[in-house]
């Protein structure tokens, strides 16, 4: 066993050299985000490793200091202590990083909370001569003197910093980042104050290892900045790294490379020869392309990010990734994955707000290639820019009209073939802006969707519903029913039964006149749609499938739903009467013979309402009846039309 010189208890601090080391290598060896935040944290790791060495040797080094020279009695005290002292606040400059208080405040914070480290560490430099912190007598040995704790008022005050900074700025920091600072910070207080309680045992490195492995766990894990399946950056990586840049106002520009039809493929070839293919895609474009950053956002999707590329620069990479992707990408069961890409381009110049803009910027590029079908780099335009500013804009406005509860909706009438009159409208939501006018639902739908919305929105309008319903005798205007669109994430709310419910009752109606009109798209989780049918049914509900033959749903999937109605897309009844396709006969018979009763939407004019009532439809839609309107218009339309003849 080895015979320590001191008294000192060194057990807590030998136990904390080679965690931190295994730790720091398994943190070097995973390849980290070039971030300050990342940086920072690493140099935290290393100053807790040297303060650790240093003073055991140290204390050692003062049992036998006759034996050496007092220089080096000095020198290692004097690291130990200048190792303590950048430790606490290389914690507080990371802690500083993860709020981004230095782009916040400035140079002036930067500099000035360095101040005190600063000149404690000025005190600490000049103790061989002023003999401020400690000193080596040549004959009683190492003494502490008068400034001695200034190095526990600078920790203390690096701890205390960090607890008011992430105060001040936790709105914007995750509560798991907040819940790893908070704990670090209050275990680091524990262990000078053990420190000051247990003097003969060295703890101070075994607390600031506890702080670093609770850092490393809530925020710096390597593992949760790298797509598990793809091993490389994943989507978080790229948020990190481009609010990172955008903070210090740096210009980067983003390479893009999208899988064509990736859904398709990974159900064609399977979830594990697409994960090898995208782990086989990831290794080569970081291989080929060293100097960028290559990020896996989902669905088949790769970003490159680097600072200074333009268009030019990007013309060879593009070249040499269409080359390899003329080939497979083989699975190592054999099996080979041949992928057709769309590739794009935003570059340095593209104004970048914020991390959010530049998602969507790279989400609408992916859109455009996608739908234009290039084979070539599809560079984002002004055209892109535009329309980007004005889904911003649509944000806002929407943002604003669901917290003042000013969303409309306006009224299609529906014709009854079988009845010869108006007796069925749809409710359709409206956004109104006095500079914008209407804003179309493809427009502002999506958005809420993507952000959220789509839950309040939802509620806002199927209550502005239950109020016209309140409002108006339905009988005494000849209305059967009405229906009203629920988005496919309003599906997943297990609860929407019940809140639907509870709107219905605070507005005294009946639910029995409602039609809930949903989507293909939401037919993907059966149970979970099957099982909200169910509740709603049970208050009154029916259902219709909206805009069949617009999505890719399984047909055999749809009709074990319970729907009693269908709405045909308006893009097959026009294919139809454009003689492109005689895919609506079909489809009309199937639902016949299911027993469906079928809405054919988008009926242009008495040619069209005449065709499809020969053909069997029971209901029909479309602006040769009327566009959708305000209640009160309506109102006015169907007192106006009631013995109107549309047919003849």
């Amino acid at each position: 066993m080895w015979n320590w010189l001191s008294n000192y208890n060194y057990d807590f601090a030998l136990a904390t050299i080679p965690i931190q080391l295994i730790l720091m290598t398994v943190y070097y060896l995973r390849r980290q985000l070039p971030t300050r935040q990342s940086r920072s944290f690493w140099w935290v790791m290393i100053m807790n490793v040297v303060m650790t060495v240093t003073d055991i040797w140290a204390c050692e080094l003062n049992e036998v200091w006759q034996e050496y020279p007092l220089s080096l009695s000095y020198g290692l005290n004097i690291a130990y202590f200048l190792s303590f002292i950048l430790r606490g606040w290389l914690l507080f400059v990371y802690a500083s990083e993860v709020v981004n208080a230095p782009r916040r405040w400035g140079r002036r914070y930067t500099w000035g909370c360095f101040v005190p480290a600063a000149v404690v560490c000025l005190i600490i430099l000049s103790t061989p001569w002023t003999g401020a912190i400690f000193t080596m007598d040549p004959v009683t040995g190492y003494h502490n003197l008068a400034y001695y704790n200034a190095i526990y008022f600078s920790t203390w005050f690096y701890i205390m910093a960090s607890v008011a900074v992430l105060t001040v700025c936790r709105k914007e920091v995750a509560l798991k980042l907040q819940i790893g600072l908070y704990s670090s910070n209050l275990i680091l207080a524990v262990g000078i104050l053990v420190r000051h309680s247990f003097m003969n045992t060295l703890v101070t490195s075994f607390f600031s290892l506890m702080a670093i492995l609770i850092i490393y766990l809530t925020a710096q894990n390597p593992d949760s900045f790298r797509d598990r399946m793809v091993d490389v950056f994943n989507k978080s990586a790229f948020a990190e790294m481009a609010a990172e840049l955008l903070v210090n106002e740096a210009q980067f520009s983003c390479f893009g490379i999208g899988i064509k039809n990736y859904p398709s493929f990974k159900t064609f070839y399977g979830p594990n020869t697409m994960y090898k293919s995208l782990l086989d895609i990831g290794k080569w474009l970081e291989k080929q392309f060293s100097g960028f950053q290559v990020f896996y956002l989902g669905n088949g999707q790769m970003v490159l990010l680097e600072h200074d590329s333009d268009y030019s620069d990007v013309q060879g990479m593009a070249k040499k990734i269409e080359e390899r992707f003329r080939y497979p990408w083989s699975d190592s069961g054999g099996a080979q994955a041949v992928l057709g890409i769309n590739m794009i381009f935003v570059s340095k110049n593209v104004p970048k707000k914020s991390v959010r803009s530049v998602e969507i910027c790279l989400e609408q590029a992916f859109n455009e290639a996608y739908r234009r079908d290039m084979t070539d780099v599809y560079v984002v335009d002004e055209a892109l820019l535009e329309q980007m500013k004005r889904q911003e804009k649509i944000r806002l406005i929407m943002g604003r009209a669901l917290r003042e509860n000013k969303l409309e909706i306006h009224l299609q009438p529906m014709y009854s073939v079988k009845d010869g009159c108006i007796n069925a409208v749809e409710v359709l939501a409206r956004l109104y802006d006095e500079e914008l006018g209407y804003i179309p639902p493809q427009e502002f739908i999506p958005l809420a969707e993507n952000d959220g919305d789509i839950m309040e929105l939802g509620r806002q309008i199927f209550a502005k519903t239950c109020h016209f319903i309140s409002e108006y005798d339905l009988d005494a205007l000849g209305i059967d029913f009405l229906t009203i669109n629920i988005s496919p994430a309003q599906c997943l709310n297990y609860n929407l039964g019940d809140e639907l419910e509870r709107i219905a009752v605070r507005h005294r109606i009946s639910m029995e006149k409602i039609r809930l009109e949903v989507t293909e798209s939401a037919t993907g989780d059966m149970e979970s749609l099957l099982e909200q049918m169910r509740r709603l049914k049970n208050c009154g509900v029916s259902f219709l499938l909206d805009d069949f033959g617009a999505g890719t749903s399984n047909i055999i999937r749809v009709i074990n739903l319970p729907f009693a109605m269908v709405k045909i897309d308006m893009q097959l009844v026009w294919s139809y009467f454009r003689s492109s396709s005689n895919m609506l006969l079909h489809v009309m018979r199937m639902f016949q013979e299911e027993k469906m009763a079928i809405i054919v939407e988008g009926v242009e004019d008495k040619h069209m309402a005449q065709q499809m009532a020969s053909m069997g439809c029971e209901y029909e839609q479309g602006y040769y009846f009327s566009h959708p309107l305000p209640p009160k218009e309506l109102i006015t339309f169907l007192e106006n039309h009631r013995d109107y003849h549309w047919l003849d």
